[in-house]
C-alpha cells in the first residue's frame, strides 16, 4: 500500500508539470577508465538530481563506471527535513514513520534506473541489526555541546549533526525549542548510520572519485569526510547564482575550499580589458538579477534618498553598511572563527557603533530571511530587538521584506562590513572598501580588510571612515580579477542545462544535450568531465 501511495504522489508531480527531464541512454565509447560514485544521497533534491543525472550519463558515455548512491529511507535526520515539512514530533518518530520520505528515494531511483544508471542504496551497506543498535544508543547524559564534539573513527559526526540540526530549524537559536537536543541526537544517529554505510561501501568498492552536492550536513558531509579519509578524490558542488552554472571544488566542501584557495588558482591568468568589461557587466546585472538563477527581490527599488529622508539618515555624515548572511545556512566549523556565530559579531559591531556618533551604520538584513518557501525561524531583527531596548539613533536597519536594493545602500557607503556574505566579492570589485570578519570566499586574497581576532577587528573599525584613496586602482583591479575568477572560471556554465522558472525542479536538460557535448558546444560540461578524468581542479580555463 505504501508503494502505491508513493507512486501516486510521483504521478501527481508528472501531471502537474513538475517532472524530471528526459535523458538518452548513451552508448559507452570507452575513452575514460574511471570508477565514479555520484553520492546524490537525497533524491528529493530535484534540481541537484538533474545535473548529477546529466553528468553521470555523460561520464557513462565516456566509458566511466558510474554508481549513484541514494538513501532509501533509513535516515531520520537528513538535509531534506525542515521544521516546515516535518514537525519535531514527526522527526522524532520517523524511524518508524518516515514522514517526508514518501517519494524522495523512489522517484530518484526510478528516474535513474529508467536510463540504465546504476543505483546503490544505503541499506545495501548496513544491516538492520546495526541500524537498530545505533538507534538504541543513549546520549541523554551528554550536553548538546558535548554531542556536537563527538568524533568517531576520525569523522566529526557531531559537527555534521549540528549543521543538519541548524538547517532543520532554519536558525541557530536551538535553546528556544523544547526538543532541540532530541533532534540533534536524531541527526547524530543518522550521521553515524551514514558513516557506517560509507565505510562499508568504500571497503567493498574502490572508487577513483566521489562527486557530491553540498559536502556538508547529513548525510553529505559525513560521506565526503569518509572518502577523504580513504584518500579518494572528492568533489563538492553547488549551483552558483549565474544561470545554469555550477561551482565545484576539490577535496572539501566549497565553503572551506574557496576560502583557502591558493593564489596560483585564481591569480595566474591574464586579466585583460575584455575580462574586466565582462565582469563589470555581470556585476551590474546582479542589481536586477537578470543573469542569475536566484534573485530575492521581485521589484527592487533604488530610491535611497527616500529611505534617508524617512529614516533621518544624514547623507553628509559617513555611512557604513553591514550585510548579514543567513543564520542557518552552511553552519560549518571554522577553527579561525573568533566569534561564536554571526549574532555575536553583530552585537559586538552594534555596541561599537553606539559609541561612534560620528558614523552612521546601516544594517541590511539578508532578504532571503523572508523567502516564502523557507523563511528563517530565527530572524536577525528579532535578535536585535531582544538584545537592545532601543536602536541607537545612528544605526538604521533595512528589514528583509524591504525591497530597497542592497546595492543602493552600498553605493552610498564609505565601507561595507560582512561576516560571511558573498556580496563582499561584489563590493570589493566595485571599489567599496570591505571589512571581512568571518568566512567570506574573498577572505585571504589580499583584497579585503580581513580581521583574524577581535583586536584586529576593533582596529579596523577604529580606522573608519576610510580615506577615499584607501583602495588604489591596482587593488580594485585585483578585486575584479578575483570576481572574474569566481564567476567565470570557478563558476562553470553548463550549456546543456536550461532554466525552468517557477517549476520544480527549476532546472531542465536540453533535448540535444548529447549532440551539444559531442560537437564541443558545451565546453563547461567538457571541462567538468576532463577534471574528473584527470583528477584536476574544476576551473574553466576557456
Amino acid at each position: 500500500m505504501n508503494n502505491i501511495i508513493k507512486n501516486l504522489n510521483i504521478f501527481k508531480h508528472y501531471i502537474t508539470g513538475n517532472n524530471l527531464p528526459k535523458l538518452e541512454s548513451c552508448k559507452n565509447n570507452k575513452k575514460i577508465n574511471r570508477k565514479i560514485l555520484i553520492a546524490t544521497s537525497s533524491g528529493g533534491l530535484q534540481s541537484i538530481l538533474v545535473f548529477e543525472a546529466l553528468l553521470g550519463n555523460i561520464l557513462k558515455y565516456e566509458g566511466c563506471e558510474v554508481d549513484f548512491l541514494l538513501c532509501d529511507e533509513i535516515l531520520s535526520g537528513c538535509v531534506m527535513k525542515t521544521i516546515f515539512n516535518n514537525t519535531e514530533k514527526q522527526l522524532l518518530e520517523s524511524y518508524s514513520n518516515k514522514t517526508g520520505c514518501s517519494i524522495c528515494f523512489l522517484r530518484a531511483k526510478n528516474y535513474l534506473e529508467k536510463y540504465k544508471l546504476n543505483v546503490l542504496k544505503f541499506s545495501d551497506f548496513i544491516d538492520k541489526k546495526k541500524i537498530k543498535a545505533i538507534e538504541e544508543r543513549k546520549y541523554d547524559n551528554l550536553s548538546s555541546e558535548e554531542i556536537k564534539k563527538i568524533v568517531i573513527n576520525d569523522i566529526p559526526v557531531g559537527e555534521h549533526a549540528n549543521s543538519g540540526t541548524i538547517r532543520y530549524y532554519t536558525g541557530t537559536n536551538l535553546e528556544n525549542y523544547k526538543y532541540s537536543k532530541e533532534v540533534l541526537i536524531q541527526y547524530l544517529k543518522s550521521a553515524i548510520i551514514t558513516k557506517e554505510v560509507s565505510e562499508n561501501l568504500f571497503n567493498l568498492k574502490k572508487y577513483d572519485e566521489v562527486f557530491m552536492n553540498h559536502g556538508v550536513y547529513v548525510p553529505q558531509g559525513v560521506i565526503i569526510d569518509c572518502a577523504k579519509k580513504r584518500k579518494i578524490n572528492t568533489a563538492a558542488w553547488f549551483y552558483n547564482y549565474k544561470i545554469n552554472s555550477v561551482c565545484i571544488t576539490r577535496n572539501d566542501t566549497y565553503h572551506k575550499a574557496l576560502l583557502d584557495e591558493a593564489a596560483d588558482k585564481w591569480n595566474n591568468f591574464k586579466f585583460t580589458k575584455k575580462e574586466e568589461m565582462e565582469i563589470d557587466k555581470y556585476l551590474f546585472s546582479k542589481r536586477t538579477g537578470t543573469m542569475d538563477m536566484e534573485y530575492y527581490f521581485k521589484n527592487p527599488h533604488f530610491d535611497i534618498e527616500n529611505f534617508f529622508n524617512i529614516n533621518g539618515v544624514d547623507s553628509k555624515k559617513p555611512i557604513i553598511s553591514l550585510a548579514t548572511n543567513m543564520l542557518w545556512d552552511a553552519q560549518v566549523y571554522f577553527p579561525s572563527n573568533f566569534f561564536s556565530n554571526m549574532i555575536e559579531w553583530l552585537y559586538f559591531t552594534i555596541d561599537h557603533f553606539k559609541k561612534r556618533k560620528d558614523l552612521q551604520l546601516i544594517i541590511r538584513i539578508h532578504p532571503a530571511e523572508a523567502d516564502k518557501q523557507k523563511p528563517s525561524k530565527q530572524r536577525v531583527m528579532d535578535c536585535i530587538n531582544e538584545k537592545y531596548k532601543s536602536i541607537p539613533e545612528n544605526i538604521f536597519i533595512v528589514k528583509p521584506e524591504d525591497n530597497l536594493s542592497t546595492y543602493a545602500i552600498i553605493d552610498k557607503s564609505n565601507a561595507l562590513i560582512v561576516y560571511g556574505s558573498k556580496i563582499a566579492t561584489e563590493s570589493a570589485a566595485n571599489g567599496i572598501p570591505t571589512i571581512v570578519c568571518g568566512e567570506s570566499f574573498i577572505k585571504n586574497k589580499s583584497i579585503t580588510f580581513d580581521a583574524f581576532n577581535k583586536k584586529q577587528y576593533l582596529e579596523l573599525l577604529d580606522k573608519l571612515p576610510f580615506d577615499k584613496n584607501v583602495l588604489d586602482k591596482d587593488k580594485i583591479l585585483l578585486a575584479k580579477k578575483y570576481a572574474y575568477h569566481f564567476w567565470f572560471r570557478r563558476t562553470i556554465f553548463i550549456n546543456s542545462l536550461l532554466l525552468k522558472k517557477n517549476k520544480s525542479p527549476n532546472v531542465g536538460i536540453k533535448k540535444n544535450y548529447l549532440d551539444l557535448y559531442q560537437k564541443d558546444l558545451d565546453k563547461g560540461l567538457k571541462s567538468v568531465v576532463k577534471a574528473i578524468a584527470e583528477g584536476n581542479d574544476f576551473i574553466n580555463y576557456d
